[in-house]
């Protein structure tokens, strides 16, 4: 992370004989408010996620909002982008623990009946959900239940049906499309469109995630 980064050049800097004082001064002035801000954001996050009491409730999740936090500065740590941040870290917050409902908590015909409450909201409420919204959901709908249904029926899918679900059920696409929304204004409906086909700089990201993801959990060994 380019912040984290930055401190270790000014510690290098300062030791350098011809170093000038101001420059030096400066950098460390830029830093710090730099940290602040990103502490002033956690602070917040930290406030949202225990009011929203989903640590407690769901106690099998994984309880990372700072793991979160910094995986969203790593994307954009600049002063100005606070909403950004925070806007994000909530949404890999809430990705985080609906994997974890359907990796390591549900049953079967838990996530089934889960999945089709998901599906009903949806229908419910279709004509007030943006496109991009759409899409989030599908990310409960298609994908995860149906990894799902591979471990508990003991499925082993080829690799194409894998990938082919897998890049899009690690999260990535549903962090990065929010992205796009915190960061554009105003929205072409023809991107929107583009939106919705997955264009390749959304797929091969996630694509990449999902194998290093893979091999971080793999009970393979090469």
């Amino acid at each position: 992370m380019l912040r984290v980064e930055t401190s270790w050049y000014i510690n290098i800097y300062e030791k350098m004989p011809n170093a000038n004082p101001l420059l030096l001064e400066l950098a460390k002035l830029d830093f710090n408010i730099v940290q602040a801000t990103h502490q002033q954001d956690l602070r917040y996050l930290s406030r949202w996620w225990k009011s929203s009491c989903l640590a407690e409730k769901l106690p099998f999740a994984r309880d990372r909002i700072v793991e979160a936090f910094l995986w969203i500065v790593g994307t954009m740590f600049e002063p100005q982008h606070s909403n950004f941040r925070r806007m994000l870290t909530k949404v890999a917050a809430l990705v985080t623990a609906i994997e974890d409902i359907y990796d390591v908590y549900g049953t079967l015909d838990e996530l089934e009946v889960f999945t089709h409450a998901v599906r009903r909201m949806e229908v419910k409420a279709m004509d007030q959900l943006s496109d991009y919204m759409k899409l989030v959901g599908g990310f409960v709908q298609n994908l995860l239940i149906k990894e799902a249904r591979w471990y508990y029926n003991e499925c082993t899918p080829s690799l194409v049906e894998y990938m082919d679900n897998g890049w899009i059920s690690v999260g990535i696409p549903v962090i990065v499309i929010n992205a796009f929304f915190c960061v554009t204004n105003p929205i072409t409906k023809e991107e929107l469109e583009s939106l919705n086909k997955y264009p390749d700089i959304i797929h091969w990201p996630s694509t990449m995630i999902r194998l290093a993801d893979d091999l971080g959990t793999s009970s393979v060994h090469f």
